[in-house]
């Protein structure tokens, strides 16, 4: 045994020396006192080392220099836990001596001995116990050993509540992670380092009330993330809607629906789905101009059908505020401002786009941002009047998924066609129609305030709309199938004369099967329709429908290159011959050293003719060969030549002019 003055068990227990005199003198620690000249009244206080806590005992091996050992040893209790493990002791005692005079008196039966003793010693004692609570201390000791009764958990380490900075620091590395570690688990590692080192620890209480008392905003940053932090944490700023006019700005989003839909599996049964929800809604009124359900994920074809829906409707909103979804960057469409131009085909782009042709402003929100679309707001809204009615309400995770959802037959949930029915109806008759109680809303319905607030409505032609909500597609080369586009040929008769060039194609989201063909220019071309793939049994009309469609395609062919259509040079040989004579750089002719002129009376006679227009030459000709006839020409004859003169010279002309 090692016995230890106050002082040095006040140093291994982190407590002040008077408090290690009132724990000993209580009975929490092994004491005992010997004679010295320096102790109060001629003692002083010596502590058993091995009554203190387990912590402490390795704490002092290991300054000490010794061998580390584990002590298994029941730690001292407190005089309250002492006096409860006595009034245990006092129970299991009454109640044998019960038990034998029931007995005695012919009841044999064990609960109900154990029932009837219960009931009399609650009704006579404030220590209330149970039957459980008295079969596990008769399970401890069936004599009364009150030793064995105490409990003793937690007594050695009471009011510590201080803990060591470089544990505190440990405990802040593994406690702060955005997996969520729980208290206990990174207390125990604590804990197990502190043992190592032979330090004291307080008790998992200390470590919660630190916990309690860190900066919660620190504990949002480090455990839930930056979102989070920026959402619960970070100050935003405050828009004042009142200053907004209806159509000013329209805000959109997709919403994926808490609930389960039915729909066709194509094997002839049914599966299920989770509706998405894509909306238009104005940021003034918060009324929601337009939407499209449907249970496929969403795309830039589904938000374009979207926003032409509420266009065409309430007219065209002067700004845009939008989600960052690549659904919603589409170049087409909705280019971001400021965007760097990397070149004048993406410029031209800019200038094609859907927000350029009508003159629409366009913002993306921040991401990651639910505070800077307020839309997200009306999806709760939704949820719970009307996902929430649905016996396939799935909830927004699986924890909050109902239990009875999976006994729920599949012929019972709705399909998606009725729900569309049924969500446009609420959407459009009730959330419209209904009071609300955003900023600068003053109680009023969405529909209310779009049609008390005044504002002017911008619209555009239906043909310019029209060609304004197409889709923008790249490039695409005519080839002698016609124009790919998705994997998909299509064809116009008019192909043929463009093969090999560059076009650009536009479509309907809701026509896909017609592209309309523009050259680079954006000059419309012709319009292209979905070529039919055939199966390998064709009929004669088959043959018949793709013989016609070859010999439509040869003769635009042919047409394209008549001898009228074909441009002949109107510059003499000649000319010809001298520019590419002059063309030749002069240092690479040998140079005579002198210059002999030859003449010849028949060749230059020949380049004469060479040298004269079509026209006149083959007028001469004619008058040449009919005086060689007849050693005179005609009126008849000089009016045929003069004919054929003319015929030649308009000839001449329109070559020009195609020239």
């Amino acid at each position: 045994m090692i016995w230890l003055s106050t002082e040095e068990v006040a140093e291994l227990l982190g407590y002040e020396k008077s408090t290690i005199r009132k724990k000993s003198a209580n009975g929490e620690y092994v004491c005992r006192y010997i004679s010295s000249n320096v102790g109060r009244g001629g003692r002083k206080m010596e502590i058993l080392l091995e009554s203190l806590p387990e912590q402490a005992q390795r704490a002092y091996y290991n300054a000490s220099g010794e061998s580390q050992i584990v002590v298994n040893m029941t730690h001292a209790s407190t005089k309250e836990q002492r006096k409860k493990g006595e009034l245990r002791a006092l129970a299991i005692t009454e109640y044998r001596k019960f038990s034998k005079q029931c007995i005695s008196e012919g009841i044999k039966k064990k609960t109900k001995i154990m029932d009837l003793f219960v009931k009399k010693w609650n009704d006579s004692n404030d220590f209330q116990i149970s039957k459980k609570s008295l079969y596990d201390w008769m399970k401890k000791t069936k004599t009364g050993n009150v030793e064995k009764l105490v409990d003793k958990r937690g007594g050695y380490n009471r009011g510590q509540t201080t803990i060591p900075e470089k544990y505190s620091k440990l405990f802040d590395s593994l406690y702060l992670q955005q997996t969520k570690p729980t208290i206990e688990s990174c207390f125990r590692e604590v804990q197990l380092q502190a043992n190592i080192n032979g330090d004291f620890l307080p008790g998992i209480k200390a470590f919660r009330n630190y916990v309690k008392n860190m900066d919660q905003a620190l504990l949002i940053r480090a455990r839930e993330g930056k979102k989070a932090f920026d959402d619960k944490c970070m100050p935003y700023i405050e828009r004042d809607y009142s200053k907004l006019h209806p159509n000013q700005f329209w805000v959109s989003d997709h919403h994926l629906w808490d609930i389960f839909v039915r729909v066709p599996d194509g094997k002839g049964g049914w599966k299920l789905e989770r509706p998405w929800g894509s909306y238009w809604m104005d940021m003034r009124t918060r009324k929601m101009m337009s939407s499209i359900i449907r249970t496929e994920s969403p795309n830039s074809d589904v938000v374009l059908c979207s926003f032409g829906l509420g266009v065409e409707h309430f007219g065209i909103p002067n700004g845009v505020r939008l989600d960052n979804g690549k659904d919603y960057k589409a170049r087409d469409m909705f280019y971001p401002e400021g965007h760097y131009i990397v070149s004048e085909e993406d410029e031209k782009k800019i200038f094609n786009s859907l927000a350029a042709n009508l003159q629409i402003e366009v913002t993306y929100a921040i991401p990651y941002n639910a505070k800077a679309k307020p839309i997200e707001r009306v999806f709760n809204t939704f949820e719970e009047q009307l996902g929430k009615k649905y016996p396939s309400y799935a909830g927004s995770n699986a924890k909050k998924r109902p239990e009875d959802l999976k006994d729920l037959n599949i012929m019972d949930v709705i399909t998606l066609e009725e729900f569309i029915v049924q969500h446009n109806q609420y959407v459009y008759e009730i959330y419209n129609n209904s009071g609300h109680s955003g900023d600068a809303m003053y109680g009023k319905s969405p529909n209310q305030v779009y049609a008390d607030e005044p504002f002017t409505i911008r619209r555009a032609s239906k043909e310019v709309l029209y060609f304004s909500l197409m889709r923008v597609k790249g490039q695409r080369t005519v080839q002698r199938n016609g124009i790919t586009f998705k994997g998909i040929h299509f064809y116009n008769d008019n192909c043929i004369n463009y093969i090999g060039q560059k076009v650009t194609a536009r479509y309907d989201p809701t026509k896909p099967e017609i592209l309309y063909v523009f050259d680079t220019n954006e000059n419309f071309l012709f319009i292209a329709e979905e070529i039919q793939k055939q199966g390998w049994d064709l009929s004669s009309e088959d043959y018949q429908r793709e013989n016609q469609r070859k010999k439509i395609a040869k003769q635009k062919a042919l047409n394209a290159y008549t001898a009228d259509n074909v441009i002949r040079s109107t510059e003499s040989i000649g000319d010809r011959l001298k520019r590419q004579a002059e063309s030749i750089d002069p240092a690479t002719i040998a140079k005579p050293k002198t210059i002999e002129v030859v003449r010849n009376e028949t060749i230059e006679e020949n380049i004469k003719r060479i040298s004269m227009t079509d026209v006149e030459r083959n007028y001469e000709d004619v008058l040449m060969r009919n005086a060689a006839r007849k050693k005179g020409i005609s009126s008849k004859q000089k009016a045929l030549a003069d004919k054929f003169k003319q015929n030649m010279l308009n000839r001449a002309m329109t070559t020009a002019k195609h020239a």
